[in-house]
C-alpha cells in the first residue's frame, strides 16, 4: 500500500509515542518490514527525508550498492538505509535484475512506456490500409453474390435437363 507523506509522519510520531507496531497496524495497514524500515530511515535522516528530491540512480551507484551486498556481504537493509533508498525492495530489485541480465547493471526507463503517437505518415498508412480493407470487403461481397448467382444458374440448368429427359 502507498502511504502519503502525512501518513508516514503519523506512523513515525505514533512510534515515537511508544505505540507498538501491532497497535499502529490497526490504523495503518503497513507491512512489518516496511514499518521498521520507515522508522529507521526517519530516525537517521529525519522527517526532511520525506521531502527529498527524486534521485535517478546511475549504473555506477547501483553497482556499488549491489557489490556491497553480494561481494562485501552487507545486509540489504543496512545498504538501503545508508543510501537513503525508499525501500529495501529497490535494492532487492536491482540485485534481481543484475543477476537476470548476466551480472550487468542495465538502466530501465522510468514509468510507463509512451503511447505511440500517430504521425501524418502513420496516419496516411492507416488510411491506405483502411481503404485497402474496404476494397477487399467490397470484392468479397461481389464474389459471394457472383458465386450465389452461378449456383442458382447451375440448379436451373440441372432442372432443365431433368425436364428434357
Amino acid at each position: 500500500m502507498h502511504f502519503s507523506k502525512q501518513d508516514k509522519i503519523n506512523i513515525y510520531q505514533l512510534y515515537q509515542q511508544n505505540y507498538r507496531y501491532s497497535e499502529i497496524k490497526e490504523y495503518y495497514p503497513i507491512e512489518k518490514g516496511n514499518f521498521y524500515y520507515l522508522v529507521r530511515i526517519l530516525n537517521r535522516y529525519g522527517i526532511a527525508w520525506l521531502d527529498r528530491p527524486h534521485h535517478k540512480w546511475t549504473r555506477q551507484e547501483k553497482k556499488k550498492a549491489i557489490d556491497r551486498v553480494l561481494v562485501n556481504h552487507e545486509l540489504r537493509r543496512n545498504v538501503a538505509l545508508d543510501l537513503g533508498l525508499s525501500s529495501v525492495g529497490m535494492l532487492t530489485n536491482w540485485i534481481r535484475d543484475y543477476r537476470k541480465n548476466g551480472y550487468n547493471v542495465i538502466d530501465k526507463p522510468i514509468g510507463r512506456p509512451r503511447k505511440k503517437t500517430i504521425t501524418k505518415r502513420n496516419q496516411k498508412k492507416i488510411k491506405s490500409e483502411d481503404k485497402k480493407i474496404k476494397e477487399l470487403e467490397e470484392e468479397l461481397l461481389y464474389l459471394r453474390a457472383e458465386n450465389a448467382y452461378l449456383k442458382a444458374l447451375r440448379e436451373l440448368a440441372i432442372k432443365d435437363q431433368k425436364k428434357q429427359k
